[in-house]
């Protein structure tokens, strides 16, 4: 009786050893369990069975996992890994790639902007070294002065100041150093601008009050003033050569006086020359003796005279019709000083020189009164002419300004316009900044030249300002 559990036990014990080894031997290594087609596990009440066939471990759970149908391929450490994700050398060399995409990307933006910030830099250097230049150049600097001053087109000078104010609101605001969503900075700008119009009425009446006061007169005075006109007509036409009555055109009458006034300089020059061949000693004696001190003084002086009414004469041509196309030729020479020279000469060598010499310096000296007052009379025409454009043109210019202040007032009269691009309104605002200064810049144009006509021609005759020396810079 005894000996039936113990029989019992011994065979219940043997298959628990069995499974207890293979369990081991499954926690213990991988590899072995995975090299071993004899035992597999069926469930967890510890069976296990051999079949002769090679089992996946996870084929064991199939519902366990959801992608069970996706093909699994074991990586070297035991660990599954799915057959579509790449390998992670693979994973390493795109990222590299990619990165050394961007880095050269960069490198070459980076090349890029230093090669342009090179250009600007060489440009702005040739800027500056050019404006550097004309800057301390003394001839380069006169002549823009001059240009601005005198000889350079007003309109031009006016379109070149609108267009820059224009130019610089651009770019101010699309910088955003200036807004258009500020309506009270806009509406108060072109309030003031509206304000400092009004302000131009004044000129613009005192202006041609200036002009009108001229016209005035009685029968008398203006008869008067009528006859001293033909009666100096009447003297230029006996101390000039030609036939008939002198020319009503500027340029022509001009002409005419500086073509006389070359003739009798090239005549003095010949009388010297004459009367110094006559005083030498004849040749093969000795060399002829120079010429005297009289003499010279009387040649050279006669020599700029010719060479100025060349000069005026070619400059005097047939499409010359502007009355500022006549004066200005006049302005670079002192007909006072030249006047009084040919007086100082005469009154110095008076005993040395012949009587047609001094006859000659007498002509010469009256011809340059005549052509003084010429310059003077038409100089006045030029400014009556030049003040009345003035007054006309900031009237036309103040009107354009006036009503588009008051457009752009509107425009912003509500705040903001909430329908409005802030594109089309920052040209606008700047279009009509532009068109506000108008006005001034057409007074900055004109009123520059005709201060220093006035300034070069203020005093005629025997009075010579500094301004008016021929050689001198211009008026500052």
């Amino acid at each position: 009786m005894t000996d039936t559990p113990d029989s019992d036990s011994d065979s219940d014990s043997e298959p628990l050893s069995d499974q207890t080894v293979v369990d081991t031997d499954i926690d213990t290594d991988t590899d072995t369990k995975a090299e071993t087609d004899t035992h597999t596990c069926s469930d967890s009440d510890g069976d296990c069975s051999s079949d002769g066939e090679t089992t996946d471990a996870s084929a064991a759970a199939p519902d366990s996992d959801p992608d069970a149908t996706e093909p699994v391929v074991q990586s070297v450490d035991g660990e599954p890994t799915r057959s579509d994700d790449p390998p992670e050398d693979e994973k390493s060399s795109r990222d590299g790639s990619v990165a050394s995409v961007g880095l050269s990307l960069t490198a070459s933006a980076l090349r890029l902007t230093v090669a342009v910030l090179a250009v600007l830099v060489r440009v702005l250097r040739a800027g500056v070294g050019t404006a550097s230049r004309h800057l301390t150049d003394t001839d380069s600097r006169d002549r823009a002065r001059r240009w601005l001053l005198l000889e350079g087109d007003r309109w031009t000078i006016v379109v070149g100041f609108v267009v820059g104010i224009f130019g610089i609101a651009l770019v101010l605001g699309i910088s955003d150093v200036i807004g258009v969503r500020e309506s009270r900075f806009v509406t108060t700008m072109f309030s003031t601008m509206i304000a400092g119009l009004f302000s131009f009425i004044p000129i613009v009446v005192s202006v041609n009050q200036l002009i009108v006061s001229r016209l005035f007169g009685t029968p008398d005075r203006l008869t008067e003033r009528i006859d001293s006109v033909h009666e100096f007509r009447a003297r230029v036409e006996s101390q000039t050569a030609g036939d008939g009555v002198s020319p009503t055109e500027p340029a022509p009458f001009l002409a005419r006086l500086a073509g006389t006034l070359g003739e009798r300089a090239d005549s003095l020059v010949a009388v010297c020359e004459s009367t110094d061949s006559d005083e030498s000693e004849p040749v093969g004696e000795s060399e002829s003796e120079e010429r005297s001190p009289a003499l010279e003084a009387v040649c050279a002086f006669a020599e700029r005279t010719s060479d100025h009414a060349e000069t005026l004469g070619t400059q005097l041509t047939g499409t010359t019709t502007s009355v500022f196309g006549v004066v200005m030729p006049t302005m670079d020479h002192d007909y006072a000083a030249s006047a009084s020279e040919a007086r100082r000469l005469r009154s110095r060598f008076d005993e040395d020189l012949s009587d047609r010499v001094r006859r000659s310096l007498s002509e010469l000296r009256e011809l340059y009164v005549t052509a003084d007052a010429t310059r003077q009379y038409f100089t006045t025409m030029y400014l009556q002419q030049e003040l009345a454009r003035l007054s006309r043109l900031i009237t036309y210019s103040g009107t354009a300004a006036l009503l588009l202040s008051t457009l752009v007032i509107m425009i912003y009269a509500s705040g903001y316009p909430p329908v409005a691009h802030e594109g089309p309104l920052l040209v606008l605002v700047s279009l009509a900044l532009a068109v506000a200064f108008s006005p001034l810049a057409v007074l900055f144009a004109y009123v520059v030249r005709i201060a220093t006509i006035l300034k070069r021609t203020s005093a005629p005759g025997a009075f010579t300002p500094p301004g008016e020396r021929h050689g001198e810079s211009e008026e500052r």
